[in-house]
């Protein structure tokens, strides 16, 4: 084989290994956050019945908000997910740089690995990974940071549950 026929067959194996990479991202990329969980999952974790959850975007099933069908001081509940790429990331530029603008990390035992953020000692979001995805996990409502880590971590639980 001269170096041209060389150089085609390497061309078409590198374009077909690419092809398997961007097809399996996008396998990944089908993950409906609202099938992780149920309005009454959600209910039972805040204390407050919730609706159906609505993706965030008629044509992206990341995320999934949860809204209370009733005053509350629970004003909604999210799941996002993304690569897990994107929590490696995202771990290690806060711990470089989140302690000098109030941003607070403590682990969460959830999945591989797990971890809670809390900014301002109020808003709280547990972020975790299990294989090639990750995902967040908000509870948000004017309640202290320890029961809105609670109520996270459950909800992180029964999610990862459905992987």
């Amino acid at each position: 084989m001269n170096i041209h026929a060389r150089l085609r067959a390497l061309r078409v194996a590198s374009l077909c290994i690419c092809g398997m990479v961007v097809a399996s991202a996008a396998a990944a990329a089908d993950t409906d956050s609202c099938t992780l969980l149920t309005p009454a999952q959600v209910s039972a974790a805040v204390g407050v019945k919730v609706g159906e959850g609505q993706h965030s975007a008629e044509n992206y099933v990341r995320t999934c908000t949860w809204t209370p069908t009733a005053s509350s001081d629970v004003k909604a509940v999210t799941l996002f997910s993304q690569a897990a790429t994107a929590y490696d990331s995202g771990k290690r530029n806060t711990s470089a740089a989140g302690a000098k603008a109030g941003v607070a990390m403590s682990p969460a035992s959830v999945g591989d690995e797990g971890y809670f953020l809390t900014i301002g000692g109020s808003q709280v979001s547990l972020f975790f990974k299990k294989g090639a995805e990750s995902f967040k996990v908000s509870v948000y409502a004017k309640l202290p940071a320890d029961k809105l880590q609670a109520m996270e971590l459950v909800l992180a639980k029964q999610a990862i549950a459905k992987l």
